[in-house]
């Protein structure tokens, strides 16, 4: 792992799981060993994890997830003095989330056969979305599983 304290992003670059989380959008691509990742969130997270123990390279079941900042519905705060704000409500269900954008790109020399698949939030599949030499986020989509 690897912390950039000045422009508020931390990279993970382990065999088996990488990605990065922060301030995406003050980097134009994090070139990392086996993914390339681009986005333009403010603030996100996007990481793909081996499901099967391989590294990434090798690996047949890979997780991508990705997240932005969130809110619950109806959160209200009131300014203070000095700039602060007081938190009237913490809101309710359902949760609200800033829409996913980017690319993920597997490097792999198999990455435009391996097969991209859009989960729900349940891990359930919703749909078949293309392959993983391209992967482009889809807005309010936070799961994918990456199969041969």
């Amino acid at each position: 792992m690897r912390l950039d304290y000045g422009k508020g992003v931390l990279t993970i670059n382990a065999p088996s799981a990488q990605g990065a989380s922060g301030a995406l959008r003050q980097v134009n691509a994090f070139e990392l060993k086996d993914i390339t990742i681009s986005s333009k969130l403010e603030l996100g997270h996007i990481v793909a994890v081996s499901l099967d123990e391989k590294p990434l390279a090798r690996s047949e079941r890979i997780l991508l997830q990705a997240m932005s900042e969130e809110k619950s519905s109806d959160f209200q705060t009131e300014q203070i003095s000095g700039g602060e704000e007081k938190i009237l409500s913490i809101g309710h269900d359902p949760w609200l989330a800033k829409e996913l954008n980017g690319t993920v790109r597997f490097k792999r020399p198999d990455a435009a056969r391996l097969k991209v698949t859009a989960l729900d939030f349940n891990g359930d599949p919703v749909k078949s979305i293309g392959a993983a030499n391209e992967l482009r986020l889809a807005p309010s989509t936070t799961y994918y599983l990456i199969t041969p």
